[in-house]
């Protein structure tokens, strides 16, 4: 079966994504993009910003209910965060397990109950990817959209009026309302597709793999630092390569990176700072912002080699 993208089912006549600003999804697959939150952090657009407040105020009740063990807070907060498939980004078909419900984010975020007390420094959006073992991009991407769905929404419906698009149906959602600090239902006209909603997601956000996360903290923060401690000196007085020191840190427990960072961090309080002050440098030193021909190869299936796809996008190596 053909696949089935945006541009078609609003007969735009136009092809690849130098004509969008949105990404311009398949309807009738998985797209594998998910949205990133340094990407909204960088980009100096008016909606970014609404968005990233919306999405700050969010996190700081979150990490607030937390830090007090307010169960009822973290219940109401959680209530929402739903597996999102109005996007068609991420694995939408409900191939992404429990972890994106309500109840099995209460389940997988149970360890930050005593880790925001032994590590005071958590306290970002990008921390969960750190600490929460198995929280990565899809979860991630998911709660983001519950977050942020009244922007989203707002965007789908500035591209229709763009294109001359009529809404076909109405979408009633929850959405972060940054000024109530709370979830706030809305109804709002929307275009439909298959009797599901459709929300177009701007194309500078999204990436296939985070550049923040337990892989990244881990090598460039611990073992960078461990390089410089003395007992990781070879006998010729140079540091040894961090692949050595992670094998020697290695155990049989399948989360023994996030074991390490949590000792490590407990210890060594200031780790997780000089984290959260190099993010903007990590993200900068490689392509923040896929471009057009990148996400044409993405969701069209240009023809194109790996090497080729890993080469334009200059990844940090991120080991999961």
């Amino acid at each position: 079966m053909s696949n089935i993208f945006i541009s078609d089912a609003w007969n735009i006549n136009l092809f690849g994504h130098k004509n969008f600003d949105f990404v311009d999804v398949a309807l009738n697959k998985d797209n594998l993009l998910f949205i990133d939150p340094c990407l909204i952090e960088n980009w100096d657009n008016a909606w970014a910003k609404k968005a990233m407040c919306t999405i700050n105020s969010f996190f700081s009740e979150f990490y607030s209910a937390y830090r007090n063990d307010d169960r009822v807070l973290k219940c109401n907060l959680l209530n929402h965060a739903r597996e999102q498939n109005a996007t068609r980004l991420g694995y939408g078909r409900g191939d992404n397990g429990k972890g994106n419900t309500p109840e099995g984010l209460m389940n997988d975020f149970m360890p930050l109950e005593s880790l925001i007390h032994k590590i005071n420094t958590i306290g970002i959006p990008q921390d969960l990817t750190v600490f929460i073992p198995g929280f990565a991009e899809d979860g991630f991407s998911d709660l983001l959209t519950n977050i942020i769905h009244s922007e989203l929404n707002d965007f789908t419906l500035m591209q229709m009026k763009k294109y001359n698009i009529a809404p076909n149906g109405t979408t009633v959602f929850y959405y972060w309302d940054s000024s109530l600090r709370n979830w706030k239902k809305l109804e709002s006209p929307c275009y439909r597709y298959e009797n599901g909603e459709l929300l177009l997601v701007p194309k500078q956000i999204v990436r296939k793999k985070y550049l923040f996360g337990i892989g990244q903290y881990f090598s460039r923060i611990i073992l960078e630092r461990k390089q410089s401690e003395d007992n990781w000196i070879d006998n010729k007085g140079k540091p040894i390569s961090k692949s050595v020191i992670a094998k020697n840190l290695r155990t049989d427990d399948e989360h023994w990176k996030y074991k390490c960072a949590v000792d490590y961090t407990q210890i060594h309080t200031d780790a997780l700072e000089e984290y959260h002050h190099n993010l903007p440098s990590y993200y900068a030193k490689c392509r923040q912002i896929y471009d057009d021909d990148l996400l044409d190869k993405i969701i069209y299936n240009k023809k194109a080699n790996i090497d080729d796809i890993n080469s334009m996008e200059n990844l940090i190596r991120v080991e999961r």
